[in-house]
């Protein structure tokens, strides 16, 4: 697996792909929800999971103990995404959306989405590092970056092991719990 940064419209709708199949399609977020005009602001960074040969499976072969699986993974295939966007002082990211204590001065990483067939596979991770690396590069003061998502409750968990603290009060967002959380992202 590599990440990559999205640079064409292909590439993003890739991204919008992977995000409609797992927000859309699986939890049944609605579509109007799904996309906002933050994914088109020149401030805002996508990256993609991409499936390398060596990732590659599916009916007939099998990927560790599971067995075979129908969609299975292909070259090429985007397995994840994310974004993050720029601090801002206009229109904060999620404004009247239920968002919590959010700072919109501070850079957030969200949209983070994996297909189904690449959970457990490192390809959140990846997206995870890409963009805190990110963050690091373009807004860190002295080594160091505050960044802040909005993560679903039952995703907290992946979160937390990454060094991400829960605050506020959690809130519904397209009927699914979430809780604002924060990491100090530092050079390593």
């Amino acid at each position: 697996m590599r990440v990559v940064p999205v640079e064409t419209p292909e590439q993003l709708e890739m991204a919008f792909a992977v995000r409609y199949e797992v927000f859309v399609l699986e939890q049944g977020v609605s579509e109007d929800g799904e996309q906002d005009e933050l994914d088109t602001d020149p401030r805002t960074l996508h990256c993609l999971v991409i499936a390398d040969e060596a990732d590659a499976f599916g009916a007939g072969m099998i990927p560790g103990l599971g067995g075979g699986v129908s969609t299975g993974i292909l070259p090429g295939m985007p397995l994840a995404t994310g974004r993050l966007l720029a601090p801002h002082t206009d229109a904060a990211h999620g404004e009247g959306t239920g968002h919590g204590q959010m700072d919109p001065a501070v850079p957030h990483i969200g949209r983070v989405a994996v297909l189904k067939e690449a959970r457990g596979t490192g390809a959140g991770s990846l997206v995870m590092d890409f963009l805190e690396a990110a963050a690091l590069e373009r807004f860190g003061v002295d080594g160091q970056v505050r960044v802040e998502l909005s993560a679903q409750d039952h995703a907290m968990p992946f979160y937390a092991k990454r060094g991400y603290t829960a605050f506020g009060d959690g809130y519904l967002d397209e009927g699914i719990e979430h809780h604002d959380a924060f990491k100090i992202v530092t050079a390593r």
